[in-house]
């Protein structure tokens, strides 16, 4: 009964911060620029005229610029349908076709990939296995990340035959290879001029960049696959959830992705609009600073991970599914094999009790040696599903003697990187690959780029490493889960849940269609209905 009625309480207080927040997004003057406005008129096969069609499309994230060796840029060159790589996932996450045809592992360390005849770049140059062969030089050159998830021996070009050799048996070069730092560039062009303008191969090709506001697209006519529909479009940069459902609600943009799950309802009108909403490979989840004193203690991190109703917050706040660990249940990465944390708050207390914090001045917070369990949250700002979850666990943890102090920032990634936090909410997309290997390194590993909580474990790096050479695929997804149970049993992050992802559009809009790595949005099939 307890419990019921402090569930009751806590969806009271996040139903007013969600009524409160759509209040205060609904002063947003957007002006409107809907697609209907075009009037030119262009000539068409049979001789005849017809208007040219225009979407207007709103993206929930852009990068810094538009060169996809630079940062995590080629993200939204495929979501654009600008870009492409050698292979690329399905909707159902299989390995496809797209700039090589066919490919190959010869052995342990050698692959070989035949490139598609008939693919030029967006400036009528023709793409070879040596084009190829520089842009991915290219991206490992500029980016980090791209050593270290293709670690390149050798890469020789002849026609159209291109083969890589690995430093070393290196498993999941394939999925790793398909991520849009990968994007095929025409790298004999002007390449300082990619920022605002890459040559690459998709079916739409840029005209416009506006920092931080827009890209400027129009169908490329040369493209492989066959020319796309629509002749142009606009992607509109609109950070925040609430405010892009307003956008499409008043007509300023045709399609939207990733609309606020509170904004949905506003879109059930068959005849208007177009929802298509799937599970995501998308985990919602808690950096824990390792390095603060107050959470060097695992008995205090466990304590925490306790402290929270994953599945109150997926079943009645943000939707999705309640998380066990950084692998969604859709991904076979050994989610059914692994042990996670239920929502238990009276072992959370005594796991604080054993710890030594103890509520001495009865103001309802723990503390220890004189200091209190007061911990800084950061979030961004931006998502409304983290806004949410964050209003609950600072409810919830109260309950437990914690107290969580939240700042909302607009890009985490300075203070999360600098270490200027003590607990970071945000999600990430962890079945990139389709493979377990690169989250597993790039988030888990000692010293890894986005280890940003300072964890360390050496017994899990050693089961990391071992991945690299293992190509039987039911073993790597044991290691996968014995290295998630590590994950676990440290308590070095705390998952929340796995969120589903959605794009929305006018039901004019045909081929808005969502897929699980959400780093695919648009392609040739996009097009205004009749």
């Amino acid at each position: 009964m307890k419990r019921n009625l402090q569930k009751s309480i806590l969806l009271t207080i996040v139903s007013m911060f969600v009524v409160f927040l759509l209040a205060a997004c609904g002063t947003t003057n957007n002006p409107s620029t809907s697609s209907d406005a075009t009037e030119k008129s262009a000539a068409t096969d049979n001789g005849t005229t017809s208007a040219p069609t225009h979407l207007n499309v709103a993206l929930f994230w852009l990068g810094s610029n538009l060169d996809p060796a630079e940062e995590w840029n080629g993200w939204t060159l495929t979501r654009a349908a600008i870009g492409e790589t050698l292979i690329q996932f399905d909707e159902n996450m299989k390995l496809v076709p797209k700039i090589a045809d066919t490919w190959e592992r010869v052995d342990d360390t050698t692959w070989h990939f035949h490139i598609r005849e008939g693919v030029t770049f967006h400036n009528g140059n023709k793409v070879t296995a040596d084009a190829v062969k520089k842009s991915i030089e290219r991206s490992i050159e500029l980016n980090e990340r791209g050593q270290a998830t293709v670690p390149v021996a050798s890469m020789t070009a002849e026609g159209q035959d291109l083969t890589i050799k690995t430093t070393e048996p290196y498993a999941s070069l394939l999925g790793n290879i398909a991520e849009p730092l990968f994007i095929i560039v025409d790298t004999s062009a002007d390449t300082s001029k990619f920022k605002s303008e890459p040559i690459a191969t998709g079916p739409f090709m840029v005209t416009g960049y506006t920092p931080d506001q827009e890209i400027q697209v129009k169908k490329y006519d040369g493209y492989w696959g066959g020319a796309a529909d629509v002749d142009t479009l606009t992607l509109k940069y609109i950070k925040d959830d609430s405010t892009r459902a307003l956008a499409l609600q008043s007509g300023e943009i045709d399609v939207a992705s990733n609309v606020g799950r509170s904004s949905l309802a506003l879109f059930q009108d068959k005849s208007q609009y177009t929802i298509d909403e799937i599970p995501s490979l998308r985990t919602q989840f808690v950096w824990f600073n390792t390095t603060n004193p107050l959470l060097s203690d695992p008995e205090v991190r466990r304590a925490i991970s306790y402290g929270i109703d994953r599945e109150m917050y997926a079943n009645t706040l943000v939707g999705g599914q309640a998380a066990k660990g950084p692998f969604t249940s859709a991904l076979p990465f050994g989610y059914d094999k692994i042990t996670g944390y239920d929502y238990e708050p009276e072992k959370a207390k005594q796991l604080l009790d054993g710890a030594g914090f103890k509520d001495a001045d009865g103001d309802g917070i723990r503390e220890k040696d004189g200091k209190k369990l007061t911990l800084q949250l950061i979030l961004n700002s931006a998502y409304e599903s983290d806004s949410i979850v964050a209003a609950a666990m600072q409810s919830q943890l109260k309950e437990i003697g914690v107290e969580l102090e939240m700042t909302s920032y607009e890009d985490l990634t300075d203070h999360q990187k600098s270490g200027n936090y003590d607990l970071a909410l945000t999600s990430i997309n962890t079945g990139i690959t389709g493979d377990p290997q690169y989250i597993l390194d790039f988030y888990f590993m000692t010293g890894a780029e986005w280890n940003v909580g300072g964890y360390s474990n050496p017994k899990l790096d050693e089961v990391i490493t071992r991945l690299h050479s293992e190509f039987d695929v039911e073993k790597r997804y044991a290691l996968a889960a014995e290295a998630q149970q590590m994950i676990l049993d440290d308590a070095a992050y705390m998952f929340l849940t796995y969120t589903p992802i959605n794009i929305v559009s006018k039901s004019t809009v045909q081929g808005a269609t969502m897929y699980p790595i959400d780093f695919y949005l648009l392609d040739r099939n996009i097009k205004v209905g009749q």
